[in-house]
């Protein structure tokens, strides 16, 4: 049988396989980035531009030339030409005019910068969201079995909207910030190279402040979203099971346990505040040690020599302004890193292999007649088989009922039918092909399944009749077919009919008639194969005798598979297979087997004794 590793593996990818996946995704949107980036560009020279102001400014008035020209003195020289204007006068003009623009420049850059890198972030979003979904759409049965609902849910919402703060606020921040960066230290460099070698001597200590700080922020925000993954189970399990949680007295109980799952995730979140709360005062702390160093070495008498007193204040004002961006790119890291953690889960999903699409083998309408070859089944993680060495043959057009105790194997069987599950090749057969040859959705478009609590959709009541690729059944076909159901006397009391919208798992309707409704839809389908796994389990006996003579004319031309508890619902089945502990013990009619005086004559007595 196929096997799938459905269990998350953490540390497969690196950060930089991260980034140049999430990379990737963004590249549709290349010409908003590079409009986000000139945004930013436009706001980083408005930094570096107003450092240069007080350069202009302080030579203007204590005009003392020397050192390299600010880059405003240059504009200002190349405007002003000729003029005999004094430095004071061209400033008179020049600063307030410089105040505005540099303003307007970097409201402008603010903006343009922001409102694009929103765009992407929000367009990878949506992509990754729906990508996952997909993938949940197309997972193997084996994935939903190692995962919890509330898990999966958690991966779709919670685990996204990380990677949105990651793509938004991070990457905002390392371009906005990160530009301005690499615009003031330019400029330091321009005034005077020594100087700022002084002050860069600091980085790579900041680097390695960052480096280990970022890999407890990875470590905790894995804890963080598998702390989440339990407080949303527990909650969709709570408000689903309300009525039992009820019932049986169990708020208490389920109060704490939920206690306990909120407060490990309070718990990680605050290990990883205490990260962050950490490396932004270690790093405050270096950048202030560069400072100092920074100023000692201005004031000596050879670096004053070859500096103004505007360049040595417009490059102070530089380092000063550094520290801020510093900052901000250090504080990012959490959030980077609580994106790249969620990212990398995402990632793990949507390289899932999906169900194996089967074979070449496609077929409108099959005959259906089934064979079991020896068929044995292990749930994967399972010490025990579910199935041992089944064999059978159900010719087409007849009724095979399954019959044994609780955890016997019949349900596997009627999943390995739709193949929800891969049998080992060759042991089950439809019209002599063996099911890993059909295609799957031609496979499954033979069958049609009613399981013993089946799920209803928030839409109305037609609609979930009518659901999926039964959609463009017309209406006399869909009101035939919840006739049939003994469905249509219920429907058409309700407020708007068959238009009438259900809620949640069809919210409002009785067990009875939500499994009625279930029924109608299967005979929608109109497959040759049949599965009833407990389908009539729901019903009292007078809806039950109804559904049950109208399934018998329906039977009539089609295979039919009938899983029941209830015996006296298998009665007239043309076989009867009696399965313990995944084996077959006994088969015959229902006549035969109540002689035999084996195990279904026990189950049969104990059944109207009861």
């Amino acid at each position: 049988m196929a096997r799938y590793d459905y269990l998350p593996r953490r540390g497969v990818f690196n950060d930089w396989q991260l980034y140049r996946r999430l990379l990737a995704r963004v590249r549709p949107d290349w010409h908003f980035f590079l409009l986000g980036f000139l945004g930013y560009g436009l706001y980083s020279l408005g930094v570096v531009l107003l450092a240069d102001l007080m350069q202009f400014l302080l030579d203007a008035i204590g005009d003392t030339p020397g050192g390299p020209q600010g880059i405003l003195a240059n504009i200002a020289a190349a405007l002003a030409g000729d003029s005999s204007a004094s430095p004071v006068e061209q400033a008179r003009v020049v600063v307030p005019v410089a105040i505005v623009a540099l303003t307007l420049l970097r409201a402008a850059g603010y903006f343009s910068g922001s409102y694009f890198m929103n765009h992407i972030a929000r367009n990878l979003i949506h992509r990754l969201r729906c990508d996952l979904f997909d993938r949940v759409l197309t997972a193997p049965g084996e994935y939903y079995d190692g995962h919890s609902t509330g898990s999966l849910v958690s991966r779709i919402t919670f685990n996204v909207e990380q990677v949105a703060g990651a793509v938004t606020r991070a990457l905002r921040t390392v371009l906005r910030e990160g530009l301005a960066v690499v615009g003031l230290l330019g400029y330091m460099f321009y005034l005077n190279w020594r100087l700022a070698l002084v002050f860069v001597a600091v980085a790579p200590c900041i680097a390695l402040v960052v480096r280990l700080v970022g890999r407890r922020f990875r470590r905790y925000s894995r804890r963080i979203q598998s702390s989440m993954g339990d407080v949303t189970e527990l909650s969709a399990e709570t408000i689903g099971a309300y009525r039992e949680v009820r019932m049986f007295g169990a708020e208490h109980r389920q109060r704490e346990r939920f206690q306990a799952a909120s407060d490990d995730n309070r718990r990680q979140s605050l290990k990883l505040a205490f990260a962050e709360a950490v490396s932004t005062p270690v790093i405050q702390v270096l950048l202030a040690l560069s400072l100092a160093a920074l100023v000692w070495f201005a004031l000596s008498p050879g670096m004053l020599a070859g500096l103004s007193a505007g360049a040595l204040a417009a490059f102070l004002v530089a380092a000063v302004q550094l520290g801020k961006p510093v900052r901000q790119l250090s504080a990012v890291q959490g959030v980077l890193q609580r994106g790249l953690a969620a990212a990398e889960d995402i990632f793990l999903q949507l390289d899932l292999a999906p169900e194996h699409p089967g074979g070449g083998v496609d077929v409108q309408r099959a005959r259906g007649e089934l064979s079991l070859r020896g068929l044995s089944f292990t749930y994967p993680g399972a010490a025990e088989p579910a199935l041992q060495d089944i064999s059978a043959d159900i010719p087409a057009g007849h009724t095979v009922a399954l019959v044994g105790p609780s955890g016997s194997g019949k349900s596997t069987l009627a999943h390995l039918l739709a193949r929800f599950y891969a049998a080992p090749p060759g042991s089950v057969l439809l019209d002599g092909i063996p099911l890993e040859d059909y295609r799957l959705p031609a496979l499954r478009r033979q069958i049609a399944l009613v399981g013993q609590d089946p799920p209803l959709f928030r839409d109305t009541v037609y609609n979930n009749i009518a659901y999926g690729a039964l959609a463009n059944a017309s209406p006399e076909r869909v009101r035939a077919a919840a006739e049939a159901a003994c469905a249509l006397e219920f429907i058409e009391r309700l407020p708007a009919g068959m238009n009438t919208g259900l809620g949640p798992d069809g919210g409002g309707l009785s067990g009875g008639q939500r499994q009625r409704i279930a029924l109608a839809r299967a005979l929608l389908k109109d497959a040759p194969l049949l599965v009833l796994d407990e389908a009539t389990s729901a019903l009292d006996y007078e809806s039950e005798y109804q559904v049950r003579t109208a399934l018998e004319r329906l039977m009539v031309g089609r295979t039919t598979i009938v899983i029941a508890h209830r015996l006296s619902t298998v009665e007239r089945a043309d076989q009867i297979l009696v399965l313990e502990k995944g084996r077959v013990v006994a088969r015959g009619t229902h006549a035969e087997l109540i002689g035999e005086q084996g195990l279904y004559a026990e189950l049969h007595q104990r059944e109207f004794a009861d």
